[in-house]
């Protein structure tokens, strides 16, 4: 590994590691909250910084705020964290 590569990587796993931390979080709430509510809606699938859901139809509307808000405010941040669903 070149000295460059390495400094990369230093720099490089403090910014993907809370990114993964911050995901583990926000799933954590989303997971609560659906359960709380008793929701059928299921988590199914994390790949990076996406979540895969199977939502019925009648869920659809309550399920995209609960995710987009849960996800959007994971922890206070200078930056805003902005969530994209389809």
């Amino acid at each position: 590994m070149t000295q460059q590569a390495g400094r990369r990587i230093a720099l490089n796993t403090p910014i993907q590691g809370s990114a993964a931390d911050l995901m583990k979080k926000a799933m954590i709430d989303i997971w609560r909250e659906m359960k709380r509510k008793d929701l059928k809606s299921k988590m199914i699938l994390q790949v990076h910084d996406e979540l895969v859901f199977e939502v019925p139809d009648a869920e659809k509307d309550e399920v995209e705020i609960l995710v987009k808000e849960r996800m959007e405010n994971v922890f206070p941040l200078k930056a805003p964290l902005k969530v994209h669903l389809s």
